[in-house]
């Protein structure tokens, strides 16, 4: 079961603090004295928006030239027509490529729901294709919303992939060059996960792979006429014998190849006793059924000779072929027959020799092919066919397919002796129905014509009627795929006997089917369940009958298309369970963080969450957890979870509410600093202090510590990345030190004067605080020549600072300033308050 999860709203971003210190430069907008601009002209709205991004490596290094593709969500998709909504966007300006400092832009795009994949090429081809944000497929990825007259940004890094480096030798150990290396996963062993060309010297490199076990296969590449065999790492010949390598991103794997020579056959044909020229050989794999091998031809030289090499370990059936001569189709030792042909055992390497033939005379089948139209027979022009024969089984062989000239005729040579039929196909001009001799469409029904030693039989003629097409739609009653759910198309041979018919063609997805070249007659459809599912869907046949005998028969007896038949298909499912309570794990307080508890739904359940405000949905606020803001402080929050469970219509159950939600600050109430300790909390300048109740307090009286204002700052300035030193500036402050990273931000940009130790934990004292938010300001400001306060004299250490916090309003206070006083936390809140608010 899985959440939908939501994100808690970030912090607001403040001000950047400038580059600090004497030789200070200021940052910051300056306004021209007397410059006004032009009043903006009224422009049309924004249709489209963008997206845009940097594309990084794992140190942060800029990627030039990574394609950035992108998946778009159709909210009109139609689920019975496809899977989901994503279509990847093809053509000039749906995608980019970044650049040399790693940004990319895609302009014009329609507002909605987009996904992105992020592909290295050459020059980056060391990183892992990935798809935004970090997901190894689109249907993972996070969504990314484009909105009119926005540009939304993404900023993917990208991880340096594991890669495979070796040398691709033959037998002899030299180069295979121009050869091949791929990279399969273990668990898909049908696309590849990565390749590379093999070079002169032999040498190969592929990069860019993800984490994974691996299966390596090498060969001499697409085209070659060697005769070397494609082989797994270790000189295994299958994938299921293949080595299985654990590969992990980053690290790199050493596999050296030794390919080796095939097995060779050789032999000669003769036909009469006299070499037989011209004939195909051809070598057909017989061996492991899940296992193809491309079958190896030769022809036939003038003194008969011929010659198989490259063939792989295996079974292998060797036949000899002249179907456009007159020597009949053999097997090797005179079969004629696969079911009778003995098979040729080769091992890797083996030389045989002596697999020869002695032809005799084929025979000869001719006629017309034809389609039966409204207007009477036509000719079946280019209409494709098959020759069938009948093996010592008994069973019908497939011997050739063939293709008839525009006038419908045809001619097959070259046919051992034996009982035929022909099975037609039709031409493309619209569906037929594959019809056998005599006009029937089932292959225990066809005609047959005897072929002996150089005859010619003449007028085989197979005439075809349009087929008949039927398609529609297969749903659960919730609207999604019925996994598992087979149509079954039955078709009336006799009356009351039902059965699916021969050679049809079909196709289909999650949720659609569709066969076609079926016979004219009386149909009926079946939806069934063949998952094996303890939990099956009902058996049903079209328009909801529940039994063969009660099904709606469509009856096509000239051909045609019916289109919707459809099915919505539904469980033998038990009662639902009962939805389980959920429960809420935290304290009801203003940000603090609230954790639904769902409860045990069971495996496969869907959920979905909602919060609650005094039992009112509280917006965007859907996922397992939720952190209330001051607008909550004083209500009950409670949590709705909605289950669905596999088969079962939804449930929703709500937790109990809790108590009225707490301020921010328990301890904070009004008058003095109030409001400014409030500020503080709501934009996480200063953070409260949790008690072993879990509640937290501000503890306004306490004194302030030089940690916590320069945690302050480093927030105030948006909480910038920058790089940290590689030992720590301070003894006191070492690398786990929670305020580290803004101590040594404070150092980075000129922030402190301390030298050898910070002192985190000592209270700030009210001269430090001012002469901080001085540097942090870096004015150009000079200090009067009389003192403002008689504590702070003309020339003491911090009367510059003391002076400008003065002159800016941040202090009130007249007199007196204590300098030497240490700062409460209010007291911190509110100096950092106004001076947040300062202008430049």
């Amino acid at each position: 079961m899985h959440f939908t999860t939501g994100t808690p709203p970030a912090r607001r971003r403040r001000r950047l603090v400038g580059t600090l210190g004497a030789s200070a430069v200021l940052v910051g907008l300056v306004g021209v004295a007397g410059i006004t601009a032009p009043a903006a002209s009224a422009a049309e709205p924004e249709t489209t928006g963008s997206i845009t991004g940097v594309v990084t490596g794992e140190a942060g290094a800029a990627l030039e030239g990574v394609r950035v593709q992108l998946f778009f969500c159709d909210p009109e998709f139609d689920p019975l027509m496809q899977r989901d909504c994503w279509n990847l966007l093809w053509g000039e300006g749906k995608e980019g490529s970044t650049g040399a400092d790693g940004s990319f832009s895609i302009e014009g795009l329609a507002p909605g729901t987009y996904r992105a994949g992020i592909a290295p090429q050459y020059q980056t081809a060391q990183y892992i294709h990935e798809y935004w944000d970090g997901a190894d497929s689109y249907e993972t990825a996070t969504d990314i919303t484009v909105t009119a007259g926005q540009a939304t940004s993404i900023a993917p890094t990208l991880e340096i992939g594991a890669s495979v480096t070796g040398r691709v030798l033959d037998d002899a150990g030299q180069p295979v060059a121009g050869g091949y290396v791929y990279a399969f996963d273990s668990d898909d062993l049908t696309g590849t996960r990565g390749g590379a060309s093999v070079a002169d010297d032999g040498s190969y490199s592929i990069t860019g792979l993800p984490t994974g076990e691996y299966v390596f296969k090498a060969g001499t590449g697409w085209g070659s006429d060697s005769e070397l065999l494609d082989e797994y790492w270790q000189n295994a010949y299958s994938a299921d014998a293949a080595a299985r390598v654990s590969l992990v991103a980053g690290e790199s794997f050493a596999a050296d190849f030794e390919l080796n020579p095939g097995a060779v056959v050789e032999g000669t044909v003769s036909g009469d006793g006299a070499p037989a020229a011209g004939v195909q050989v051809t070598a057909t794999f017989v061996g492991e059924a899940d296992h193809w091998v491309e079958p190896v031809k030769a022809v036939t030289a003038a003194d008969g000779g011929y010659r198989l090499g490259g063939l792989e370990q295996g079974e292998y059936l060797v036949e000899f072929s002249d179907f456009d001569g007159q020597w009949a189709r053999q097997y090797w030792e005179g079969a004629s027959d696969k079911a009778s042909a003995t098979r040729l055992d080769l091992t890797a390497g083996e030389r045989v020799g002596s697999v020869d033939a002695e032809l005799v005379a084929g025979g000869t089948l001719t006629g017309a092919l034809t389609e039966r139209t409204a207007d009477g027979s036509a000719p079946s022009a280019g209409a494709y066919f098959e020759v069938l024969r009948k093996d010592t089984t008994g069973a019908w062989e497939h011997v050739v397919a063939e293709q008839a000239d525009d006038a419908g005729a045809y001619e097959v040579a070259g046919l051992p002796a034996g009982e035929y039929t022909v099975l037609s196909h039709g031409s493309r001009n619209a569906i037929w129905a594959k019809t056998y001799l005599g006009g029937v469409y089932f292959s225990d029904e066809a005609s047959t014509t005897d072929v002996t030693a150089g005859s010619t039989i003449s007028g085989v003629d197979v005439e075809v009627a349009l087929g008949v097409r039927i398609a529609g739609t297969v749903i659960d009653e919730h609207g999604g795929p019925a996994t598992g759910v087979g149509a079954r198309v039955l078709y009336e041979r006799a009356p009351g006997v039902w059965a699916t018919p021969e050679n049809l063609s079909g196709a289909g997805d999650d949720m659609s089917y569709r066969v076609a070249a079926m016979p004219p007659g009386d149909y009926i459809v079946e939806f069934a369940d063949r998952s094996g599912s303890a939990e099956p869907y009902v058996t049903q046949y079209w328009e909801n009958a529940a039994t063969q005998a009660t099904a709606t028969v469509l009856s096509a007896p000239n051909g045609g298309s019916f289109d919707g038949i459809n099915a919505v298909m539904t469980r033998t499912a038990p009662e639902p369970e009962p939805a389980p309570t959920p429960t809420i794990d935290g304290v009801a307080q203003v940000g603090q963080t609230l954790t639904a508890v769902a409860g045990d739904w069971g495996q496969g359940a869907e959920l979905a969450v909602q919060w609650l405000a005094d039992g009112t949905p509280v917006e965007g606020a859907a996922g397992t957890e939720f952190v209330p803001g001051d607008e909550f402080a004083g209500a009950a929050i409670s949590v709705a979870v909605t289950g669905t469970r596999p088969g079962a219509a939804p449930l929703t159950a709500t937790s109990a509410a809790t108590g009225a939600t707490l301020a921010r600050f328990v301890d904070v109430t009004t008058g003095g600093h109030a409001n400014n300790v409030r500020w503080a909390g709501a934009e996480g300048v200063i953070d409260g202090v949790r008690g072993e109740d879990g509640i937290v307090r501000f503890d306004p009286t306490a004194p302030a510590t030089r940690a916590v204002m320069a945690t302050a700052l480093y927030r105030l300035a948006g909480s910038p990345e920058f790089a940290l030193p590689a030992t720590p500036t301070f003894t006191d402050v070492p690398a786990d030190h929670p305020a580290y990273t803004a101590i040594e931000y404070l150092v980075s940009v000129g922030g402190t004067a301390a030298s050898t130790k910070f002192g985190p934990g000592d209270a700030l004292k009210r001269d430090q605080l001012a002469a901080f938010l001085f540097r942090a300001s870096s004015p150009s400001f000079t200090a009067p020549k009389t003192a403002t306060f008689r504590d702070v004299p003309v020339g003491s250490t911090y009367f510059r600072s003391i002076e400008w916090v003065a002159s800016e309003g941040l202090t009130t206070v007249t007199g007196a300033y204590r300098p030497a006083a240490v700062s409460t936390r209010e007291e911190l809140a509110t100096f950092l308050k106004r001076w947040d608010a300062l202008e430049g």
